[in-house]
């Protein structure tokens, strides 16, 4: 045989012969002290909640972040929602035409810069809003009942300075 041609004898190792239970759980230390992994892993189980909570009203976390930004703020265009929520051009445009069309979210010419268009919300988004806001902040709190007010406020105020540093 051509010594170019052959291959290597595959070693048996103990990581490839072991074998795990089924249904057993991962060892997942090597990524719990990572702050992006645990970081993902609460926001999963944020998002799964949410969407379980307000399933019979066919919201989403970025469509409830949309109603509430635009409500409690005048004169909100999409690239102040963009920016505000770092969510990429294409996906607002399609997430507002989205509200519209479900007759949610109604759009304006701004009089003072006709380039842009302001958004309101409609009379069914605000009842919309209305009735989803107190299940948003009552899940939020639910879902953090693990720590006291003063760590749940500290978590707020460490990740709000992570994310706010650049």
């Amino acid at each position: 045989m051509a010594r170019g041609n052959a291959r290597p004898a595959k070693r048996k190792t103990a990581r490839a012969t072991a074998t795990r239970a089924p249904g057993r759980r991962l060892d997942q230390s090597v990524l719990q002290g990572l702050v992006g992994y645990a970081l993902r892993r609460a926001e999963v189980r944020m998002r799964q909640h949410f969407i379980r909570t307000l399933a019979d009203w066919d919201i989403r976390p970025p469509e409830y972040s949309a109603l509430a930004l635009i409500a409690s703020n005048s004169f909100v265009t999409q690239a102040d929602l963009v920016e505000s929520l770092n969510i990429k051009r294409p996906n607002m445009v399609g997430l507002i035409d989205q509200l519209e069309r479900r007759g949610l979210v109604e759009r304006a010419v701004y009089q003072q810069d006709r380039r842009n268009q302001i958004l309101s919300l409609t009379a069914k988004g605000e009842a919309l809003l209305a009735d989803v806001d107190q299940l948003v902040r009552d899940l939020d709190r639910r879902i953090t009942q693990c720590w006291t007010a003063r760590e749940r406020a500290q978590v707020v105020e460490l990740l709000q300075r992570f994310y706010q540093q650049d």
